[in-house]
């Protein structure tokens, strides 16, 4: 297989939450016009999966064309949408007319907790009626993203409990600081053994879990942890060359994190771009200390080198998450 197979495509900066954790709503969507849908024509036949992020997706009028547009370009990719669920019946109109797409809500915490996250009086109780909607609709690839951040420790479990309950997917990851996305944010990323614990418990989950897919968010959940910690990554990072972030006025760059710009989409195809800017994007990513760990970045190299992902799970089910030592803490390497 050769070309990237991940992109985040952050199709709009306007957003309608006020998110702590985030400054893309202080952008107010920028003074650049946005891609087209035919615009995504550009994106390489590679790809097996597209997380459709922002700001707020659904605030795009054409965001069932652009879906459309990208699902004709990468036949074979999943496409992730991710919402705050906010504007419900937008959302609930918008994928009642996308094939097969996946939605992912973003619920932080239960009630206050979420809304105060979210700087939004209520949406909680929004968000979560965009999920039972989207269920009754049909929707089968549907779950809940939550974010953990130091001020909402102990809330994730509660939403993890929640999607259990509302019967759909969960998936978790940590406040992350970015210079060309999220903002500067080392104020809400988790940083306390309480968060530690919270997130070895999913891990254990996962784990004891019958199904494969639980055991390898495991294995990501154990990296998340050392993202706490502020240790190396468990996987060498391929950004630029695994997957590239897009953001919507077509800048291109390696992931979502790093600011070394790659190109735009009118420079040209990813592989002629990619051709261009391959000594500085090694040159950026060999040198890049953020030791980021996000799924749609760390779900790649996990796919294309899971040799490490399949031995630690072998060991984790075989011998406990933290082999050969029980329990996860500080200071401890994990069995890497």
């Amino acid at each position: 297989m050769t070309g990237p197979i991940a992109c985040v495509a952050a199709v709009t900066y306007r957003c309608n939450a006020r998110c702590v954790m985030c400054d893309i709503w202080k952008r107010n969507g920028g003074d650049r016009a946005e891609l087209l849908p035919e615009d995504y024509r550009w994106l390489p036949a590679s790809l097996r999966s597209i997380n459709v992020s922002g700001g707020e997706p659904f605030l795009r009028d054409d965001l069932v064309d652009v879906v459309r547009v990208m699902r004709a370009t990468c036949p074979r990719s999943r496409v992730v949408v991710s919402t705050n669920g906010l504007a419900t019946e937008r959302i609930v109109a918008a994928v009642a007319n996308m094939k097969d797409v996946a939605v992912r809500v973003s619920i932080d915490g239960v009630g206050e907790a979420h809304d105060t996250l979210r700087g939004i009086d209520g949406a909680y109780e929004r968000a979560l009626d965009t999920v039972r909607r989207l269920k009754a609709l049909g929707v089968e690839d549907l779950g809940l993203a939550a974010t953990v951040t130091e001020s909402t420790v102990g809330e994730v479990t509660k939403v993890e409990a929640l999607s259990r309950a509302l019967g759909v997917g969960f998936v978790a990851s940590a406040a992350h600081s970015s210079p060309i996305y999220f903002g500067a944010h080392d104020g809400e990323r988790p940083n306390s053994e309480a968060a530690v614990e919270e997130i070895a418990g999913l891990m254990r989950r996962g784990l004891s879990s019958a199904k494969p897919v639980a055991w390898a968010k495991a294995y990501y959940l154990r990296g998340l942890i050392d993202y706490v910690h502020r240790r190396p990554r468990r996987l060498a990072c391929f950004a630029g060359i695994d997957h590239f972030f897009l953001d919507p006025r077509g800048d291109v760059y390696p992931c979502n994190v790093g600011g070394t710009k790659m190109g735009n989409v009118r420079d040209g195809s990813y592989a002629e771009i990619a051709a261009r800017s391959s000594a500085a994007v090694r040159a950026a990513v060999a040198e890049c200390r953020e030791q980021c760990w996000m799924a749609c970045t760390v779900a790649p190299p996990m796919r294309r080198h899971p040799l490490r992902p399949l031995m630690w799970i072998a060991r984790a089910k075989l011998f406990g998450a933290d082999w050969p030592g029980p329990g996860v803490r500080a200071g401890r390497g994990g069995g890497r």
